[in-house]
């Protein structure tokens, strides 16, 4: 699930330039003196002030609702909701970078006094990335690949649109909203369908989803949920988006794969996220 970051401004990374001195200095170490620290992994964090800084621009919002107009039925269902919610954090992590989950394991073994930060800024940005500064990375040095986790990092569009014009038969799958190109074993390109892709938390959003249709009297969300969780299964999504238009009722869910921003590289791939919310009969009534 994407989280909506509020900023107050885009920062820009600045380089600051030390006057030499005559006499020769102990160099200072990184946590005093504000430079980037180099940690036993080999990678580079940004500089603690830069830290502070972006993580100043991003405002966490405790929200606490009134929701005593749900039903228990109604409670339990939300709580499954989100649970599955929780799923497609997972999921969104790998398509930014397959590789987010081994980076944030990096910096959680590193020995960067700044190790804490850095891990809430990781899981506020989805990876190593600001995403409010034009993707920069402020752990390590490797940029966001343009194509995000949905293609081979070294494959450009030239390789893709060449892959396509030997192999004309792929090209519907190539371009598809749920599939995600990766290298064959032996060095050619294929489409993989989001739902083996993604199986392993995919299967068990779909579990929690029919577990919530079983329990929910509101017919319109027990068809949304059955059908998202069929689709979670086939990546076919068209008739569980017709019956999201139908929904009634105080729980309102969008749960899956749907802008395509992520993927700088073409704009094709679909990425998933989900928005759990509810809506209180008697406040909206006032608004009609």
């Amino acid at each position: 699930m994407r989280k909506i970051l509020m900023a107050s401004a885009a920062l820009s990374l600045m380089a600051v330039a030390a006057a030499c001195s005559g006499g020769e200095k102990a160099a200072p170490d990184a946590a005093s003196s504000g430079a980037p620290a180099s940690v036993e992994t080999g990678a580079v964090a940004a500089d603690r002030d830069h830290l502070e800084a972006m993580r100043a621009e991003i405002a966490v919002v405790d929200m606490h609702p009134d929701v005593s107009f749900l039903t228990p039925e109604e409670r339990e269902v939300v709580n499954l909701l989100n649970k599955a919610a929780n799923l497609m954090s997972e999921i969104y992590l790998r398509q930014v970078s397959a590789e987010n989950p081994a980076t944030r394991d990096e910096i959680a073994a590193s020995d960067s006094p700044d190790k804490a930060l850095l891990l809430d800024l990781f899981d506020l940005h989805f990876g190593p990335w600001d995403t409010l500064d034009h993707n920069k990375p402020f752990w390590g040095d490797k940029p966001l690949p343009d194509g995000a986790g949905f293609y081979p990092a070294d494959m450009t569009k030239e390789d893709f649109d060449a892959w396509i014009a030997a192999h004309p038969e792929d090209e519907a799958a190539f371009k598809s909203g749920y599939t995600v190109i990766s290298h064959t074993p032996t060095g050619g390109l294929e489409a993989v369908p989001y739902s083996e892709h993604y199986r392993e938390w995919l299967e068990p959003a779909a579990a929690l989803l029919r577990e919530a249709a079983a329990i929910t009297t509101n017919e319109s969300l027990k068809k949304f949920l059955t059908l998202r969780a069929d689709a979670f299964l086939s990546d076919d999504y068209y008739e569980s988006e017709m019956a999201w238009m139908d929904l009634d009722g105080p729980i309102e869910v969008a749960i899956g794969p749907y802008e395509v921003y992520t993927d700088g590289l073409f704009g094709l791939k679909t990425a998933y996220e989900a928005f759990i919310t509810v809506k209180n009969p008697e406040e909206s009534a006032a608004l009609d």
